[in-house]
């Protein structure tokens, strides 16, 4: 904890996590709470009222914390539970499980896959590719694929931004962001985020999007670099 007393704040920046790592009967916890972007508790044990509760299995855990692990192979393996007591995997793959997308309309021609790559991820850079077939959506997968039509580069605060409404897609190239390949399944992929069915899908999937960009938005300072290096190198 007294590693956390020199970040710098940041207004409007806070979370109670819930952190779970398990193998087999062993069963850790830990806790992390940030207020204004200041750590205010970090420790083992639970934590009542959580905003999210993060779960790994323990070899994650433990290379996450080492940080051994990439941004993408952590949100692989992450599931997330909301305080309603849903249970899925990390935001975007958490829209596969969403009922919403049964409604999304048929798009002759509409088939293509985007590989995103969201920086300033909670836990680093993170690869994500998403598949559509005839304009409803295929596959995902926390990892890169081989040979995308499109592939977009955001932070992973944009995509929660893009997901919720605040900005568009363009938008979100606009601020940072850019995109390599074909502009035809870019131009798609704006107009299929336009509509109604996908918004209604998106919307659904409760808070670990907003939640996890906060959490990216301050691992992405060097101040909370320098503090993960430094408990990593102490706690080995």
């Amino acid at each position: 904890m007294q590693l956390s007393t020199g970040l710098p704040g940041r207004p409007g920046l806070g979370w109670r996590l819930q952190l779970v790592a398990q193998e087999g009967a062993d069963v850790r916890r830990w806790h992390q709470v940030v207020d204004q972007g200041r750590v205010t508790a970090w420790g083992p044990g639970p934590i009542s009222d959580p905003d999210l509760e993060v779960r790994w299995p323990l070899e994650v855990a433990r290379g996450v914390h080492r940080r051994e692990v990439s941004g993408t192979e952590a949100m692989a393996a992450l599931r997330v539970v909301s305080p309603s007591g849903v249970e899925g995997p990390a935001p975007p793959h958490d829209i596969a499980l969403r009922s919403e997308l049964d409604s999304l309309p048929m798009v002759k021609g509409a088939t293509f896959t985007v590989q995103y790559a969201f920086e300033s991820g909670p836990f680093g850079e993170a690869w994500f590719w998403m598949s559509f077939v005839d304009g409803r959506i295929g596959d995902m997968a926390f990892e890169r694929t081989g040979e995308p039509d499109v592939e977009v580069h955001l932070t992973y605060q944009s995509m929660n931004r893009v997901r919720t409404g605040a900005m568009t897609i363009l938008e979100a190239l606009e601020d940072g962001g850019r995109v390599e390949g074909e502009l035809g399944p870019l131009m798609l992929l704006a107009g299929m985020e336009e509509s109604p069915e996908l918004h209604a899908a998106e919307m659904a999937c409760g808070p670990a999007g907003g939640i996890l960009a906060a959490v990216g938005e301050l691992s992405a300072t060097e101040e909370y670099q320098a503090v993960l290096r430094a408990l990593a190198a102490e706690t080995r």
